[in-house]
């Protein structure tokens, strides 16, 4: 039905006829279903709530300098939260009090 929906709305038709079509009884319901449509088929983004914006976030951790001068990073901080894949190169550099890396190509 979401994609049919879709297909519906971007050959033109109006609000009242997808309505009829689809058995739904006013503009708002429409609407919700579009947008959800829209979000399943990938085309648009879902708008998220506070909570999900801060599960997306990276959480701050504190690492420690290891007796050989090392930090270790987690596979789930490096690829699962920031996105960077095995084989990846960085550059390190240092700005004031703290570290940036900085992926290159």
């Amino acid at each position: 039905m979401k994609k049919r929906l879709i297909e519906m709305v971007e050959k033109g038709m109006t609000a009242k006829e997808v309505r009829k079509a689809l058995g739904i009884k006013s503009k708002a319901p429409l609407r919700r279903r579009y947008y959800d449509a829209l979000v399943k088929a990938g085309r648009i983004k879902d708008i998220l709530t506070e909570k999900e914006v801060k599960r997306a976030r990276p959480k701050r951790r504190a690492l420690t300098i290891g007796k050989r001068g090392t930090i270790l990073l987690s596979k789930a901080l490096l690829v699962e939260q920031l996105g960077f894949e095995k084989g990846d190169k960085f550059t390190v550099a240092k700005r004031r009090d703290s570290i940036i890396l900085k992926k290159t190509p």
